[in-house]
């Protein structure tokens, strides 16, 4: 019997992923498919909003309920407010360390029973560590809910942290960030982002040095200690949507949350200072190895309650999406041949954002990748060539097009509701209010948005490469460079 549910319950998921697949991003769409979107009209979208109902236990713990009978199955998300904006120096990267330990043994089950119990009952749970909230996923065939959730509460109630698991791991992460050091991209985020963002969290993050330092002499009591800080109950808001019965998850709920008390413990946030000693800073990675050079430029941003997001979305996607008809992709690839890729990124966290242009290019092309960046900027800055009502559109009807597939489930929709609830002080019709907004853009306003947005003149650049390949260019052109020789020791 345990055969055929497991079975069941994984065709279930592979047609869900399949979906997923088909509707998720754009980046493995050919130039054909951009066209021929173009040739169409799409009309403005809109997102069924579920009728949930909200459940809040006496201990804040939130639950935000959908039955849906559609599928045989349970599904979970969620967050715990909090993790690496929490951590210092001195324990960087405890958040990912204790959502994996969380994952692997409780007050109540070995590490091989917890495995075991997952097994048999086919249920799938995961924890992601990010920068403002640690995120919850999870799923069941619907036969076995109160399996998934008495595994949800083993999970952020009564995780263990002391045992053979804990050495294991901790050995696992070690081996994990020292590769760090070997991989092009890894390098890039760590001097970029702790450069960025500087003595805050969201740095200490990416400095693999950190993360090391304190793996070597973590234990299991100052991961205990963290997670009592940051594991909540009224920290944490959850959506259910499945084939369920609404009072029977209700009363299964409340048995398995209501007694889970919260500590008096409040975790320390801060926001990020920006530092003006790394404007126009110009950082070389040696790599020598490289058979390319990967380069970053940006600058510090808004935080996530940055009032013109949509506007700024709209503009960042005609000038670097990444797809075919950016202006950046169009003028640095196709007409210049100074990159192989590029795009253009926005980062909103809760304490301070980064904007940024990633470039793939030959490393003897980096001067000229780097100065054609700041071209392209000037233009739209000084309105030398401004955003036109037809790059405007494409990317409109694109957006018509594909934005309602990342919501075609349920589950979906009501993880983005929670989401704007609890953490944007959005309302639940936050999607349809999304897509009314983006479809009411002009050319004009989102031009000047834009403009006043890009700052060419305090672009902060890490280029990770062969040094020798790199660094004649910019000493003729009378450019100060850093140089890091050894990655590993800096």
């Amino acid at each position: 019997m345990t055969k055929i549910k497991n079975i069941l319950f994984y065709s279930l998921i592979m047609i869900l992923i399949f979906s997923f697949n088909l509707s998720a991003g754009t980046d493995q769409f050919s130039p054909d498919f951009f066209r021929e979107l173009a040739e169409v009209v799409n009309e403005k979208p809109e997102i069924e909003v579920p009728d949930y109902q909200l459940m809040e236990l006496e201990n804040g713990m939130r639950f935000y309920l959908v039955e849906d009978k559609s599928l045989p199955i349970v599904e979970v998300r969620g967050y715990i407010n909090g993790g690496k904006i929490n951590e210092s120096r001195n324990n960087a990267g405890i958040t990912s360390l204790m959502t994996e330990l969380m994952l692997k043994e409780s007050k109540n089950y070995s590490e091989s029973e917890f495995s075991l119990f997952k097994e048999i009952n086919a249920l799938s749970l995961n924890l992601g560590a990010g920068s403002d909230r640690i995120s919850i996923s999870g799923n069941s065939l619907n036969t076995e809910t109160e399996e998934l959730l008495s595994l949800l509460a083993e999970v952020l109630i009564r995780p263990e942290f002391a045992g053979s698991h804990f050495a294991r791991t901790v050995a696992e992460y070690q081996q994990l960030y020292r590769q760090q050091f070997y991989n092009d991209s890894a390098l890039l985020n760590m001097h970029f982002f702790k450069n960025l963002y500087g003595e805050h969290p969201y740095g200490y993050n990416y400095n693999y040095n950190l993360i090391l330092e304190f793996l070597n002499q973590v234990d299991s009591k100052m991961v205990e200690d963290f997670y009592s800080k940051i594991v909540q109950p009224e920290r944490i808001s959850i959506a259910i949507s499945g084939d369920f019965e609404m009072e029977a998850l209700k009363t299964r709920l409340k048995r398995n949350f209501a007694s889970w008390k919260n500590t008096s413990e409040k975790p320390a946030e801060s926001y990020v200072n920006v530092n003006p000693k790394i404007h126009q800073k110009i950082i070389v990675v040696d790599k020598a190895d490289a058979t390319q050079a990967n380069m970053r430029l940006g600058y510090n941003f808004y935080t996530s309650n940055y009032p013109k997001r949509i506007p700024f979305l709209m503009a960042n996607r005609i000038f670097g999406s990444g797809g075919f008809n950016s202006r950046l992709m169009e003028n640095l690839r196709s007409e210049k041949g100074y990159v192989y890729g590029t795009n253009a990124q926005v980062s909103y966290n809760d304490y301070g954002g980064a904007y940024f242009i990633n470039l793939s290019l030959d490393p003897e092309k980096a001067l000229a990748g780097m100065e054609a960046v700041k071209e392209e900027m000037l233009k739209l800055k000084t309105a030398k060539d401004p955003f036109q009502e037809k790059e405007l559109f494409e990317n409109i009807n694109l957006y018509n097009a594909v934005f309602p597939k990342a919501y075609q489930h349920q589950i979906d929709v009501l993880e983005e509701i929670v989401y704007q609830l609890e953490f944007e002080n959005g309302s639940k019709n936050y999607l349809n209010n999304f897509i009314k907004q983006y479809n009411g853009l002009e050319a004009a306003e989102v031009q000047q948005i834009f403009a006043e947005e890009l700052y060419p003149e305090i672009l902060f650049t890490v280029i990770v490469g062969p040094k020798e390949k790199i660094l004649p260019q910019f000493k003729e052109a009378g450019l100060e460079v850093e140089v890091i020789e050894n990655p590993v020791l800096n």
